[in-house]
């Protein structure tokens, strides 16, 4: 797609794999193995980059001029989704390749970091049990049963999911988003993959300094990374990592002794379904979790929340940004395209909800609910200085952007909403 006189820009090198912290249970990766996982992360570098400037040119040049003023009009919920322009789109010989590569890409990094776990299948199930020396801070529920929304999605193409075990005890599924995040991220979620967590603490201390927790909630806190800096930035405070995936609990609470944590606790539940044993909390937290969940169960959580937090008390989440009515059909048609092709079921949904609303109907006051955005905060020090920081979805906001607002997640943020109550 490039004329003579253009010169095509070298693409963005992320960190080497071997870059990536070592905590506890991390499992090992010998040299070919992080050689395929320098070869996938710069692939997914080179499509965001390279590639994805000539998916929006396709656009503008061969596929726009061609549209009807009907394939335009957001009045239609296919056009509002982008489903429209996906159809439009599915003759373009760049968008086929941008496509195939980004889907493949995710294919053999699921698959690679799977083998990687599977190979040392029992020896993580042995250095978790050597490192589990508090054991009371782990509590699982044998009966607890997977919601249908994530049993029978195998979300980011991840057979399974992240929830299912081979067999009884073990942790691959764990272990295999651990290794295979940073591939997705293509670093950009830092060493220890907890840039989200790190930058929702550097939010408060920014906007709130005063704000002091002694009892915080993560839903959907996964295996931790984005636990962790809330508990270190509030030594003092309880803090309960929820997650219904059992190998998620067992390798996160594994982890976070490795790492010297004592103040984090790792317990089984769903987020719409909160144990009023859990008692109540002064921060509930959210880390890319409503984009995971349905709508109902979505709506839920966020009235269990409100019912949960203490007078004064915070939650916070952050997500994919809603689309407005200023949200260009093509940005809307990029950014739903992990819906489609990367096993997101309920991220067109979560696009087409207004959160101050939903936020209002769970019970806060509107006047204490807000939006706001931050930006992704890497630990200094732990990549090379030639490697440059780089979002997979930066190619699908350049509207933001165009907006020069301060925060958000335009591909260099993340949009965060949330309430005091």
């Amino acid at each position: 797609m490039k004329t003579p006189t253009q010169k095509m820009a070298p693409t963005t090198l992320p960190p080497d794999s071997r870059s990536l912290y070592r905590h506890g249970m991390m499992p090992k990766i010998n040299h070919d193995q992080a050689a395929r996982l320098n070869l996938l992360a710069s692939l997914n570098a080179f499509v965001a980059t390279t590639l994805s400037p000539g998916v929006r040119l396709a656009y503008e040049r061969q596929v726009m001029p061609n549209l009807e003023a009907t394939d335009l009009d957001l009045a239609d919920p296919q056009v509002r989704t982008g489903i429209t322009l996906r159809e439009a789109m599915r003759c373009s010989p760049i968008y086929q390749a941008w496509a195939s590569l980004r889907r493949n890409i995710q294919e053999m990094n699921r698959q690679n970091a799977r083998h990687i776990a599977i190979e040392q299948m029992d020896a993580l199930v042995d250095q978790a049990e050597s490192l589990n020396t508090t054991k009371d801070t782990l509590r699982l529920e044998p009966k607890q049963v997977v919601p249908r929304y994530l049993a029978q999605a195998d979300n980011h193409l991840q057979p399974g999911g992240y929830h299912t075990e081979i067999k009884p005890g073990e942790m691959t599924a764990a272990a295999t988003y651990d290794i295979a995040t940073f591939v997705t991220s293509m670093g950009s979620f830092g060493a220890k993959g907890d840039s989200g967590g790190r930058a929702v603490t550097a939010w408060l201390r920014r906007y709130f300094p005063d704000f002091k927790p002694k009892r915080i909630l993560d839903l959907g806190s996964a295996h931790g990374n984005n636990t962790l800096p809330l508990a270190s930035a509030f030594p003092e405070a309880e803090v309960i990592a929820l997650d219904v995936g059992t190998p998620m609990l067992r390798y996160g609470h594994a982890r976070a002794q490795s790492m010297g944590f004592t103040n984090v606790r790792f317990v089984q539940g769903t987020a719409e379904e909160l144990n009023d044993s859990l008692g109540t909390f002064d921060w509930v937290q959210t880390t890319m979790v409503c984009h995971e969940t349905s709508g109902p169960a979505l709506r839920q959580m966020l009235k269990r929340i409100h019912s949960v937090l203490k007078p004064n008390g915070l939650t916070l989440h952050v997500e994919q940004p809603n689309f407005t009515s200023d949200t260009p059909v093509f940005d809307r048609f990029m950014s739903n395209w992990d819906a489609w092709y990367n096993n997101e079921p309920f991220w067109v949904q979560l696009h087409g909800m207004n959160m101050m609303k939903e936020l209002e109907q769970a019970g806060f006051d509107p006047r204490k609910c807000f939006e706001s955005g931050a930006n992704p905060d890497i630990e200094p020090g732990t990549y090379p200085e030639w490697t440059s920081r780089i979002s997979r979805h930066d190619h699908e906001h350049e509207h933001a952007k165009s907006q020069k607002k301060e925060t958000g997640y335009n591909g260099e943020g993340w949009y965060l909403f949330g309430a005091w109550k």
